[in-house]
């Protein structure tokens, strides 16, 4: 029996664990935290559960290939929320733009605040009904026939890729669009507008929805599934060191000194640690040194500051794009547009008759690197941002500072802290065609001076929850193809 080790026990890896357990390697996950799930993970703080993950769950429609996967993972939820819209866009002058999933009630939204745009909102909604042809986020499900029916929709829709959310906006001549447009989707101005209506011809579809619960549930739920098939799984066990012998990998050498073999080696840790820390540098290209070279400081959604508060906020929009009159400064930096989350439609996130909301920021790794050196710095910090935060709230939510029970405020350092994962590597300039492609078809990143070692995850490419799953699919799905077995999967 061939033995496959995992290193992390992300949402990849515990996918990669399922199925290679599935398929009779023995596996086990070396995980140096305490629990499983990464970055795929929510905690609890007074009866309040703050979610870090999960915003749109991909594959919620029984007869898609996403949901075999998760039913593969016993993952799939026995119910699941779906919010009538994306986001509701508000400013203090009481403009407002709902981004309703409907296409129906979209356009005679749009219409209403901006008769004079009707040609363009009428491409928009035609863009939007051309992506629910196709399910774009299982491209790396697709068989050669799915391949041919699908590239007319493909070619159609490739020029929305090459165009972003802002840069559609200016099409607009109503200047309530100009401005709330480029934000409906997370506040992320420059992506691709092919993304934005996916999510929106998905979401429509409910093919996307809100998973209950909080996200340590989707993980604890694959985690058990890993256990179930027979999957070892070490926490707190920290690899030092990945073990080759004339270019082919070994093993792993472990921080306690223990060397453990196996005939393949799967990374679902940060990239930079994989490349940098775990390898020797003789087996890294000179792409990859480069890249590695080139820290990224602008970190996108890396602050949130969630609060538990005393309201029933349910029959509130479960997304607000807010700009306030007098921007806050957060961070060092003047926010005009707050990004708001809320959690009332979900009942199991907060004790009866309270409510979960949470403020995600841009923020620089550096800003917070510095910081963290002067501990009282650093939570006087957080204690302003909570403030400063609160105070923008409660123009949305009268009386809302009166009623904060919980504050909770997670900055890039938690995040490494808590899950190992810092500030991002490579610049666009250093990505190919390849790197795209291979992210898009949920492909492991492979070594040409290294055999039987696989890298996946976020950090190389994974596409969001469920790309990361796949990549952990499809790597073990190739280790089959390589030993001449049946790939199998308990639901497909």
């Amino acid at each position: 029996m061939s033995k496959i080790i995992v290193i992390g026990a992300g949402i990849g890896g515990l996918a990669a664990g399922c199925y290679a357990r599935m398929n009779g390697f023995q596996t086990t996950i070396f995980e140096s935290g305490e629990r499983a799930g990464g970055l795929c993970t929510s905690w609890n703080r007074g009866g309040f559960t703050f979610d870090g993950c999960i915003r749109h769950f991909a594959g919620l429609k029984p007869e898609s290939a996403l949901y075999k996967m998760w039913s593969d993972l016993g993952a799939t939820p026995e119910e699941a929320f779906f919010p009538e819209e994306l986001v509701k866009v508000i400013d203090e002058s009481g403009r407002t733009f709902t981004v309703y999933y409907d296409t129906d009630r979209l356009e005679e939204e749009m219409k209403s605040l901006a008769p004079e745009d009707s040609d363009t909102i009428e491409e928009y909604i035609k863009a939007i009904k051309l992506l629910s042809r196709i399910e774009l986020m299982e491209v790396g499900f697709w068989k050669f026939g799915d391949w041919l029916k699908n590239i007319p929709t493909l070619v159609k829709s490739g020029r929305y890729s090459r165009e972003s959310v802002d840069k559609f906006a200016e099409r607009f001549s109503s200047p309530i669009l100009r401005k709330f447009f480029p934000v409906i989707q997370y506040g992320w101005k420059n992506i691709p507008l092919t993304l934005h209506l996916a999510v929106m011809a998905g979401s429509d579809r409910k093919m996307y929805g809100r998973y209950p619960g909080g996200s340590y549930e989707f993980s604890k739920a694959v985690e058990k599934r890993f256990l179930s098939l027979g999957g070892e799984l070490r926490y707190r066990t920290r690899v030092e060191k990945v073990l080759t012998d004339n270019g082919v990998t070994t093993g792993v050498r472990l921080e306690s000194g223990e060397k453990v073999t196996a005939d393949y080696v799967i990374s679902d840790i940060y990239g930079y640690d994989t490349f940098m820390k775990l390898l020797d540098d003789r087996y890294l290209t000179d792409r990859l040194r480069l890249m590695y070279s080139k820290p990224i400081d602008r970190m996108m959604m890396a602050i949130h500051v969630s609060l538990g508060v005393g309201m029933d906020l349910s029959q509130m929009p479960n997304s607000i794009a807010f700009f306030p009159d007098r921007p806050p400064e957060i961070a060092g930096e003047k926010r005009e547009m707050l990004s708001i989350l809320n959690y009332g439609y979900d009942p199991s996130m907060a004790p009866k008759g309270k409510t979960v909301l949470k403020v995600m920021y841009d923020t620089s790794y550096s800003y917070w690197e510095g910081l963290y050196k002067d501990r009282q710095a650093y939570e006087d910090e957080k204690r302003k941002i909570a403030g400063n935060t609160i105070q923008v709230l409660e123009k949305i939510f009268p009386g809302l500072g009166d009623t904060v029970e919980i504050i909770d405020v997670a900055t890039p350092t938690t995040t490494k802290r808590y899950t190992s994962n810092g500030q991002g590597f490579g610049r666009k300039e250093d990505f190919r065609l390849k790197d795209a492609l291979r992210g898009f078809l949920n492909r492991p990143l492979t070594l040409e001076s290294l055999k039987n070692f696989y890298v996946i995850g976020h950090s190389v490419g994974g596409t969001n929850l469920y790309g990361c799953a796949a990549m952990g699919r499809n790597t073990v799905k190739f280790l089959c193809k390589r030993e001449r077995r049946r790939f199998l999967a308990s639901a497909m």
